[in-house]
Parts: C-alpha cells; sequence; structure tokens
C-alpha cells in the first residue's frame, strides 16, 4: 500500500500544467480508476470505498515531495516534513531508481487479466501472525524488514499447506502482512495508550481472536509453533484430507489433523476391541448411548471416536494413543465439534447432567 502510494504520487501526470491525471503507465483516466486496479490484490477486508480512500490518503502523504501539480497533507510546510520515518525509508530507497524500476515492481500489486484475487486471510495465517504481534506489539512493523520477509515465509508456508498457493510462492506480501499486523495494533493498549492507533479496518476474525488469544500470549506462540510444526512434520496428512466441517479455534490445520486422528480405521478398530474386552459393548462416553441395544444388528460395532488431547497440543504429540481416543455417540461428538472452543468429554457430561437436571425439575 505504502509503495503503491508512493507511485501513484511520484509518477503522477501533469504534463499539461493543469490537471493532475493518474500515471501514464496505469492505461487508466480517473484517480478512482486507478485505485481500482489494486483493490483485489491490497484491499485486505476493506470495502471499495474505504480502499479508495485510504489509497488516496496514502498517496496525499508523499505529494509534498514532487512537482505533480498537488499539495496532499501538508500544504506550506518544509517538504517532507511529515513524513514518518517508515515513509522516508520508502523515499530514500526508491529515490535511486527509475520511475521504470518502480512501476516494474508496482506491477506485482496490479490486477491483471486471469489474476484471482487473494483468498481471505485465514484463521491459522492470521494466529501466526498474532503471535509475531505479541512478541512485537510496541512497534511499527516496516514492510522492508528482515523479519517481516521472514513472517512471510512462515505464513506462505501455511497457505501452501492449505492449498492456497504452490509452494515457494508468497502469498502475502509483506506490505500486506504489515497492514495486518497494524489491524492487531489497533486493539493493543501497550501500542495505542501513546496515541498511536494502528489501522482500524480489519475484519470480525481478527477482533475473535484478538479477543480469545491475546491475553494468554504463550498459548499463541503454542498453537503457532504447532501449526508450523505439522506443517512439516504432517504435510501428507494435511494435504490429503478433505475440509473438516467444523474449524476450531486453533485454525484448519490442526483441525484437520485431529480429524484425520479420530478417523484413523486402525487405531479405531483396536479402540473397539479394547472397549468390548473390557465392558462387552460400545457405549457413549458422554451419554451411555449403545447402538447395538438401540438398533439391533445394524448397530453392532458402530460408534465414533473422539481425540480427547487439546487441539493446541497436537504439534507436539506426534503419535496417538488408544488412552487418546474417547468412543462417543453421532449426537455427542456432533455436539463436542458445534462451536468454538470445543468441548472435553467432562464439557459434555456435565453438559448433558445439567440439561437433565433441568427438564427434571421442570
Amino acid at each position: 500500500m505504502i509503495l503503491v502510494g508512493y507511485f501513484l504520487s511520484r509518477c503522477t501526470d501533469f504534463s499539461d500544467g493543469k490537471v493532475s491525471r493518474p500515471p501514464t503507465s496505469l492505461g487508466v483516466d480517473s484517480w478512482n480508476g486507478a485505485y481500482d486496479l489494486f483493490f483485489d490484490v491490497l484491499a485486505e477486508g476493506r470495502s471499495l470505498q474505504q480502499f479508495r480512500h485510504t489509497l488516496k490518503g496514502t498517496r496525499d502523504i508523499f505529494d509534498t515531495l514532487f512537482d505533480n501539480g498537488r499539495k496532499g497533507w501538508s500544504e506550506g510546510q518544509k517538504r517532507g516534513s511529515q513524513l514518518s520515518a517508515r515513509d522516508r525509508a520508502v523515499h530514500e530507497h526508491w529515490i535511486r531508481n527509475s520511475d521504470e524500476d518502480l512501476f516494474r515492481k508496482v506491477r506485482e500489486f496490479l490486477v491483471e487479466q486471469g489474476r484471482h484475487r487473494n483468498p481471505d486471510w485465514t484463521r491459522d495465517e492470521l494466529i501466526i501472525a498474532l503471535d509475531y504481534h505479541l512478541n512485537h506489539g510496541n512497534f511499527d512493523p516496516r514492510p522492508q524488514s528482515e523479519e517481516i520477509g521472514e513472517l512471510a515465509q512462515r505464513i506462505a508456508k501455511v497457505g501452501a499447506a492449505l492449498g492456497l498457493i504452490e509452494r515457494g510462492l508468497l502469498l502475502r506480501t509483506p506490505d500486506a502482512i504489515a497492514m495486518k499486523l497494524r489491524n492487531f495494533s489497533s486493539f493493543d493498549p501497550q501500542y495505542t495508550d501513546n496515541g498511536r492507533k494502528g489501522l482500524t479496518n480489519g475484519n470480525r476474525l481478527e477482533v475473535e481472536l484478538w479477543e480469545q488469544f491475546s491475553g494468554r500470549p504463550d498459548e499463541v506462540a503454542r498453537v503457532a509453533n504447532g501449526i508450523l510444526e505439522l506443517i512439516g512434520d504432517s504435510d501428507a496428512e494435511i494435504l490429503a484430507f478433505d475440509e473438516p466441517e467444523f474449524e476450531a479455534s486453533e485454525g484448519r490445520i490442526m483441525t484437520r489433523v485431529h480429524v484425520s486422528r479420530e478417523r484413523n480405521s486402525t487405531l479405531v478398530k483396536k479402540k473397539k476391541y479394547v472397549a468390548l474386552r473390557q465392558h462387552g459393548c460400545l457405549a457413549c462416553e458422554v451419554c451411555g448411548f449403545d447402538f447395538l441395544q438401540t438398533y439391533g444388528e445394524r448397530g453392532r460395532e458402530f460408534i465414533e471416536c473422539h481425540h480427547t488431547l487439546p487441539i493446541s497440543s497436537l504439534g507436539e504429540h506426534g503419535k496417538t494413543n488408544l488412552k487418546d481416543l474417547a468412543l462417543v455417540c453421532s449426537n455427542c461428538h456432533r455436539m463436542i465439534h458445534a462451536r468454538r472452543p470445543w468441548w472435553s468429554i467432562d464439557d459434555a457430561k456435565a453438559a448433558l447432567i445439567g440439561a437433565n437436571g433441568s427438564r427434571a425439575q421442570s
């Protein structure tokens, strides 16, 4: 966003000395037309009108640096005096390059024929970004920094594991990642208490994750590290598995691994065998429902398995043991997974006891 705003200001067409027009290299006649070329790649959840306003404001920041017929935000001020350190760094880097070099870089953010808009940020990606923010929350992210570049690589691995992008490509640009970190900054008192505001055009998922995890940085770190460990250790398992019906608070990757382990046919058979030897039946460990007793022969050995370990610990436990599985009926299993955060077996039992008690009293 910053680089595109810089380009729009620096390369403004003011050839007639009267009216400032978009850079001729963009091939559009209006400024809104110029902004819209970058919408699909850089919008990051903004509406079109919000995006136009933001990009115009970014362009305005740099207008005092160039004789482009526009006055920008700093009319009457010494040229460049209103630029932030980040904005000055962009200018100082690119002023040494030609307009053609700048446009070649900016073309990476253009919507070209046949190019698809990046998918919305996933919960997994945002958890990786939130973990970074909670460790660097009092600093303004610099897209050109080595740290943001490394963060972009980690987020790209998540995108590749989810099938959103080919391996080796970046799903989110450093500018987009820096913007997302500044969305989190807008919620963070550590950042805002000194008068800074961050970016306030984020989405509901960012708010949800902030409310859930911001007070638990150690838990966020454990989940973020777990996601990356699972990508490294269980790539084939993750990529081969269909999208789960319910997504856990910890994201799609951990959900996929969790459900794939629940459906491991070898483990499920062993778990059923042990339960039949110990109890003589396959009854739900939450409500006691027995499919054979209720449905007859059709229900013989029919029951589901639930992986009981906290989903956030999956990256730390590479192997599933029988003690990690519980036998549950379809209804109870669905209720366990129905809403975030997922229930434990004890949570489900307590809810069932509470509901039965309320019915008995009424």
